[in-house]
């Protein structure tokens, strides 16, 4: 008989850290970046993506214990079900699914339009480099994690080669000379509410978390993260303090930009460096739809081999061990979300509603450690946070704002007050009334499955040994 197909341990460290800088890396950071260098004075935004890392550190800590205790792709699910109970750990889990989609729906927007900008093409040609950018994810993504995780390791740290070279020559234009690099300090209300929006810039790189039953070593993950905040400050930080030096981020014309890395590629180096932000641009496509979509479809295959939801998602392909029917409606899922994108061009309420439910994870991460610190103290941790209890509160009490305000929405221009809490309150109602009346339901259909397996078996088992007599 042969055996059943399960997903296997083949990602090294070297994509660990990949996924995770990748999966925070979409091309709508380029536009968070320029918002916190048009917040702050000078060429001092520098200051706030330290400390967004550092507020980004907290959440990674509890993460990287919360993984430590349970290891599995529908890990979230498991802490959060041990913490409080099955029915908030599946309301919550669900609407974390559904930042992959909105994020991937939003990113598609800028990329689209980045092409459009660097070809001069018509508007309406970027929907169709949307979808092709999707289905290219969705391909590699169905001929194995390792197919995908080689893709995922070739964009992200090319990506990241481009990036920072294109900041550092952008900023040898002034011969490296800064002008104000403290000025922030002066301005303690910008600097905050920068903070804020770096904090929401770093989010996801906990999206690697899910492929703990594909790493080789799970004590991966935490080291893997944290070097994938560092990667990302670098980055960050050189983009913004070379948009700072070379463009006029104060004017609308770069701050209403959907592409403002073309403009500072161009400004840098001319139609080269147009050229090669394209390509930057077109590498965060590639690893948000195919990180996201390799975590995601992980986390929805465990989830439904747990029965609540259908089980055409537990199904794994037996040539790849992949769970192609998750992949396939992860990116249909997303294509609507694009076209929907394009078509109404509210991608800054997206990117609202997916800080909304990063934050709101956040906090319930830190509540998680807290509580699980006092439920379950003996348990073996592979990583434990020095001071967890003082770490946890910090992080709920940080993210719970950051939450409030995103939710808000209350400067963002084309978004009404308010709107951004509503949506998601609504997207939380929806998985609310599907974890009350669809899951009693797909559950009562998996037991009569299996008990109807085991009437079966026993007739064939007499079958069996009366044709032996």
């Amino acid at each position: 008989m042969n055996s059943p197909v399960s997903l296997r341990r083949v990602l090294g460290f070297r994509t660990v850290v990949s996924t995770s800088t990748g999966l925070a890396y979409a091309a709508i950071s380029f536009l968070g970046c320029i918002q916190i260098a048009s917040m702050l004075g000078g060429d001092s935004s520098w200051i706030a993506f330290v400390l967004a890392a550092v507020l980004a550190g907290l959440a990674a800590l509890c993460f990287s214990e919360l993984n430590a205790m349970y290891p599995s792709a529908a890990g979230a699910r498991l802490y959060l079900k041990e913490a409080f109970n099955e029915n908030v750990s599946l309301i919550i889990t669900f609407g974390y699914m559904l930042t992959v989609v909105l994020v991937s729906g939003a990113d598609s927007y800028i990329v689209g339009s980045a092409i459009t900008y660097a070809f001069g093409l018509p508007g309406w040609a970027s929907l169709i480099w949307m979808v092709a950018l999707l289905a290219l994810a969705m391909g590699t993504n169905l001929r194995g994690i390792r197919i995908a995780g080689l893709l995922q390791d070739i964009t992200t740290y090319g990506l990241l080669t481009f990036a920072i070279v294109i900041s550092i020559i952008a900023l040898s234009r002034h011969g490296f000379q800064l002008r104000q690099p403290f000025a922030a300090l002066s301005h303690p209300v910008a600097l905050v509410n920068a903070v804020a929006v770096g904090v929401f810039v770093f989010s996801a790189f906990e999206w690697v978390t899910p492929l703990s039953e594909e790493i080789a070593d799970i004590r991966l993950i935490p080291k893997g993260m944290f070097i994938a905040l560092g990667l990302l400050l670098l980055s960050y930080g050189l983009f913004a303090v070379a948009a700072s030096n070379l463009l006029d981020v104060h004017a609308s014309a770069v701050i209403d930009s959907p592409v403002p890395q073309m403009l500072l590629g161009q400004a840098a180096l001319g139609q080269m460096g147009n050229w090669l932000m394209l390509i930057v641009t077109i590498c965060t496509a590639i690893m948000t739809f195919n990180g996201g979509f390799a975590t995601a479809s992980r986390f929805l295959y465990a989830t439904a081999r747990e029965d609540t939801l259908p089980p055409l998602f537990a199904r794994l392909s037996s040539t790849y061990a992949v769970p192609y029917m998750a992949v396939i409606v992860l990116a249909l899922c997303s294509a609507l979300i694009a076209v929907g994108v394009f078509l109404t061009n509210q991608f800054q309420l997206l990117i609202l509603i997916g800080a909304v439910l990063e934050a709101v994870i956040y906090v319930m991460v830190g509540l998680c450690v807290w509580r699980l610190r006092r439920r379950k103290p003996d348990v073996v941790r592979t990583f434990r946070i020095r001071g967890g209890s003082i770490v946890a509160l910090l992080t709920v009490g940080v993210f719970g704002l950051l939450a409030m305000a995103a939710s808000l929405a209350s400067d963002t221009p084309g978004v009404m007050v308010g709107v951004p809490l509503l949506i998601t309150l609504a997207l939380f109602l929806v998985s609310t009334l599907y974890v009350l009346c669809i899951v009693p339901r797909i559950r009562a259909a998996a037991e009569a499955r299996r008990a109807s397996t085991k009437r079966r078996r026993p007739i064939r088992d007499r079958e069996e040994t009366t044709l032996k007599d």
